[in-house]
């Protein structure tokens, strides 16, 4: 093989490798747990560190302390619960503004968002559209969010 041909080979192949990582297939899968919402965050195209312990303030808004995910740099926290009752609970404690959890007020970097499939709760404190719209097409649209969705 001759080398220009070669090396025209290689480049298209590292080229395919790059754009096969860098982008997602269209398709967000339904996040109803902890393992599924780090398919749908990978899915979209995000880097996904997680999920990890969350933080000390984080892991207190809820009964549980559930865990979290850099998602390209963004915090996406998440809380599975056991059963129905308690996520109902736990849903309810909610503010209408999103800006408090049963009586903590929380001081959110930007106007979170509250999404709830199954027995899963996400919050993401965070304006980056590609995340709020891979959260949305996971989970549906938030049961609360203080900004535009």
């Amino acid at each position: 093989m001759p080398l220009s041909r070669l090396l025209a080979v290689s480049l298209i192949s590292i080229v395919a490798v790059i754009v096969s990582a860098c982008g997602s297939s269209g398709e967000i899968p339904e996040a109803d747990s902890v393992d599924s919402l780090g398919v749908a965050l990978q899915a979209a195209g995000l880097r996904v560190k997680g999920p990890l312990p969350n933080d000390v303030l984080s892991s207190r808004y809820f009964s549980i302390p559930g865990v979290q995910f850099d998602a390209s740099g963004e915090q996406v926290l998440a809380y599975e619960f056991e059963n129905d009752e308690e996520l109902a609970a736990q849903r309810g404690l909610v503010s209408p503004d999103g800006w408090g959890i049963g009586p903590k007020y929380i001081q959110w970097r930007t106007e979170p968002s509250y999404f709830q499939n199954g027995r899963l709760i996400v919050i993401y404190d965070g304006d980056k559209a590609l995340v709020i719209e891979t959260l949305a097409a996971a989970m549906g649209e938030p049961f609360v969010t203080a900004g535009p969705v």
